[in-house]
């Protein structure tokens, strides 16, 4: 029973934290470029700094995406629900 209570409440953390990363990382994205109506048809430019040697290249190139956080954020609520799930079907 104890486990239990430990998964419910780790499942309902990471399902918080995949809501507030999948905010911050889609829906705030969204909204702002909505909002201040940008146009992705307009030209841009792009700067590099430092060139493609040396920490800059080696810190750009080795950020974790954040969309691989959120996929295994999403997993592991999933898990968690299925397990609470078919625990609850098996103690009735």
């Amino acid at each position: 029973m104890k486990l239990r209570k430990v998964v419910t409440l780790l499942t309902i953390i990471i399902i918080i934290i995949t809501f507030i990363n999948l905010g911050f990382n889609f829906l705030l994205p969204m909204y702002l470029s909505y909002k201040l109506n940008s146009e992705l048809d307009e030209p841009a430019s792009t700067a590099i700094i430092g060139g493609a040697d040396g920490p800059t290249a080696i810190y750009l190139t080795t950020q974790l995406s954040s969309n691989i956080l959120t996929i295994i954020l999403i997993l592991l609520s999933i898990a968690g629900i299925l397990y609470l799930f078919f625990t609850k079907k098996a103690v009735k």
